[in-house]
């Protein structure tokens, strides 16, 4: 659903040769290659000797500033639950090789799993999916709240609290941004409706956030069973209720491809809460909004179908009850 956007940065070989020496002296690079499909540039880099493995550089812009060293700390939550996350082996803050922030990390085996949605055993890879994110899950955090550099950066010690601040800020973002007041108005009031559903989260855990099949690597292992290999891009890591990453990875990964949505939630497995449907529901709504606001702030054609348009269509028929 999100535009692509670039640094429009050009590398050249000198540049590379420097990067990997600044890693490691021992190093000599071959051949680099941009991977497609990132909201930041990156590049694969080649290392000669058989006993490398490639490299991945990624290069930040100017803003957040705060990206690089996020992406780092949060990293290393997620190397500590599962193997498919990608340890940073570097981040160069310093500019004296590019004009940009940079990091450096090993490549990870396998293919965006959106190369796969074709074959015959893709629903057993959303089952991985639902499971590697309860996985994730499973760390619990101090706080809720957005995820900086340094750790929450506000941190609120309730979900009720933090969610209505947070479905405040969308419906003032949404009405600023041109949305139709009277559909923002009737959204409100179901909101406000449900907000006694907040109640329900024990506590804040570990959330991606971004969970979704550009995010996640698959390759056909030794018996050749499809079967995920890796997951990347923590830009957007929060400390949140669990069913709030969960909408958000469904509502995300649906629109990429509407089989995903059921063996999803069936890899993510049961989940003791009082209304978990209606819950997801009630997530789904925020995320919604808040991706019609973000692509309505990047300019993207407010009528197009992939984009504001189908979001505008799915809110209207939220507030008509369906759900859809």
């Amino acid at each position: 659903m999100a535009p692509e956007r670039r640094t429009t940065l050009e590398l050249d070989g000198e540049t590379v040769r420097q990067i990997v020496q600044n890693l490691d002296p021992g190093f000599v690079a071959g051949g680099f290659a941009r991977l497609h499909g990132g909201s930041t540039e990156v590049y694969r880099i080649d290392l000669a000797g058989a006993d490398h493995e490639p490299l991945v550089l990624k290069i930040y812009p100017d803003e957040p500033e705060w990206g690089p060293a996020k992406e780092k700390l949060v990293a290393g939550w997620f190397t500590e639950l599962t193997p498919l996350a990608p340890s940073w082996l570097e981040i160069d803050e310093s500019r004296s090789l590019l004009p940009l922030r940079y990091a450096l990390l090993p490549l990870l085996p396998g293919r965006s799993l959106r190369d796969w949605m074709a074959a015959p055993d893709i629903e057993q890879a959303y089952r991985q999916m639902g499971e590697l994110l309860r996985g994730i899950h499973a760390m619990p955090m101090p706080a809720y709240g957005y995820v900086l550099g340094h750790g929450i950066d506000r941190p609120i010690s309730t979900n009720a609290d933090y969610m209505t601040s947070a479905f405040e800020d969308v419906f003032r973002r949404f009405r600023d941004l041109g949305g139709d007041t009277d559909l923002g108005r009737r959204l409100q009031q179901q909101a406000e409706g449900n907000f006694g559903l907040l109640l329900q989260s024990s506590n804040a855990v570990l959330c991606h956030d971004d969970f979704h099949q550009g995010n996640v690597l698959a390759l056909r292992g030794n018996t050749g069973k499809l079967q995920l290999s890796g997951l990347i891009d923590f830009g957007n890591a929060r400390a949140a209720d669990r069913l709030f990453d969960l909408a958000k990875a469904l509502f995300c990964s649906a629109h990429e491809d509407p089989r995903s949505y059921k063996p999803i939630l069936e890899g993510y497995g049961p989940v003791d809460h009082i209304d978990i449907e209606r819950t997801l529901w009630f997530y789904t709504l925020f995320h919604r909004l808040s991706m019609w606001c973000w692509l309505t702030k990047l300019g993207m054609d407010p009528a197009a179908e992939s984009g504001p348009g189908g979001l505008i269509r799915n809110l209207h028929a939220m507030v008509k009850g369906s759900g859809a």
